[in-house]
Parts: C-alpha cells; structure tokens; sequence
C-alpha cells in the first residue's frame, strides 16, 4: 500500500479544513484587517484572553481553531498584500 504524502505544514494543504480557505465574514477597513491578521496570528500561538477573543469574534464571527487561525492569517495576509 502506498504512503499517504503528508504536508510539511497545514499551510502546504489549503484542502486540510475544508472550506477554511478565509473566514466567512471579514472586516471592511484595511486597519480592521490588519488587526484581525495580528489577532489570527495570537491565535496561532494560544488561547487568547477574554478581551481578545471577544474582538476576534466581533470581526470574523467565530473563534478559530489553531490550525483555521493560522490558514486564515496566511490567506489574509496574502489578500491584504494583493490588493
């Protein structure tokens, strides 16, 4: 039986988390982007404090996971940099 190719990193594989390629609802301002790319990034290294988390969840209506936290941070990154 063949080895199944793992990726290196969530990152390597946009089809991990189906669907999860950005978060279903995003901010309108550029500066209200950046900041949700800094709290995504916070996300990926923790919980996030009571504060935090609750401005994340008024941006992008949810709290993600660590691993849709860090795919999204990428993609927005990438976004935010093409536009």
């Amino acid at each position: 039986m063949p080895k199944k190719k793992t990726p290196k990193s969530l990152l390597d594989d946009p089809k991990a988390i189906p669907g999860a390629s950005l978060p279903l609802q995003l901010p309108g301002t550029t500066e209200s982007l950046q900041r949700l790319i800094c709290l995504l990034g916070n996300r990926t290294k923790g919980e996030l404090g009571t504060k935090a988390r609750q401005e994340l969840e008024s941006l992008i209506g949810t709290y993600p996971n660590v691993q849709q936290a860090a795919l999204w941070k990428h993609n927005l990154k990438q976004f935010v940099q093409d536009k």
